[in-house]
């Protein structure tokens, strides 16, 4: 995520690290990607209540979209664990929000929000302690717009997210109060055929060249890199280089994607 996001901020000046909200007519490419996820940030906020004033954004990347809570005139403080991205959200957002480097399960404040919400964060915390972290943050509402796993037989051939049945299991033990339930999955599942032609057109050409640059290597190093890394290469290569069933109609088969707002009573 990390390697990532210094690619993007690099190059496209892109500061998300999200999926992409792919409407109908826009080409599913690259040069694309910052306007998708512009348009998926506009449909998030599109479900804060009004009566929100203060909001705690768990998982907050480079800081991008509390940032821009921020400039809407909301008070913003966020949790990530300590890496790249937390670097780049304190520097930008320095004074105006309170970033606790740590994970959210770990999180220990007085501090009290209106809202807590995940971008995509929730597929990574166990779910029952991230509802008791709601219930114990939270004075209000609850905004989690993320990836869930369908009930299906098989596990299907890309990763991510909790399962869906379990989630609103959990709503229900917490009694949380459904307000908006919104499916997404139809705009955000382009987003796997971008990752496949980025693979293709770009990823695989460089990993061409880096082998050529190890060719030229002590043959004793090149093979003690492969052997230390093989595990985090095999993984990588089966989950991403060699998996053609990795596009929108698989994701839109196994998943489910929904921006979920609930009140807490």
């Amino acid at each position: 995520m990390d390697l990532l996001y210094v690619f993007n901020r690099y190059f496209f000046e892109n500061e998300y690290m999200h999926f992409g909200y792919w409407e109908d007519g826009m080409e599913v490419k690259y040069g694309n990607l910052k306007s998708a996820q512009e348009r998926y940030v506009e449909e998030i906020f599109k479900l804060l209540p009004a009566d929100v004033e203060t909001v705690l954004d768990v998982g907050c990347g480079s800081g991008e979209m509390a940032s821009q809570l921020v400039a809407r005139g909301l008070r913003v403080d966020c949790v990530c664990p300590p890496t790249v991205l937390s670097h780049y959200a304190k520097q930008k957002l320095r004074d105006k929000a309170e970033v606790f480097e740590c994970k959210f399960e770990d999180l220990d404040t007085d501090k009290r929000y209106d809202l807590v919400y995940f971008s995509e964060s929730f597929q990574f915390i166990n779910m029952r302690r991230a509802f008791e972290q709601c219930r114990r943050y939270s004075r209000r509402y609850v905004l989690v717009a993320d990836v869930f796993k369908k009930d299906m037989p098989e596990r299907g051939p890309i990763g991510g997210g909790h399962r869906y049945s379990e989630f609103l299991d959990l709503v229900r033990e917490f009694g949380f109060e459904e307000i908006a339930n919104v499916d997404v999955t139809e705009f955000i599942a382009p987003s796997f055929d971008l990752e496949t032609r980025t693979m293709e057109e770009f990823l695989k050409p460089m990993l061409m060249v880096i082998r050529r640059m190890m060719s030229g290597m002590n043959p004793l190093l090149r093979r003690l890199l492969l052997f230390v890394n093989r595990k985090k290469l095999n993984r990588f290569k089966s989950r991403y280089m060699d998996n053609p069933d990795r596009n929108r109609h698989s994701f839109a088969r196994y998943k489910t994607y929904r921006y979920i707002l609930f009140r807490i009573p």
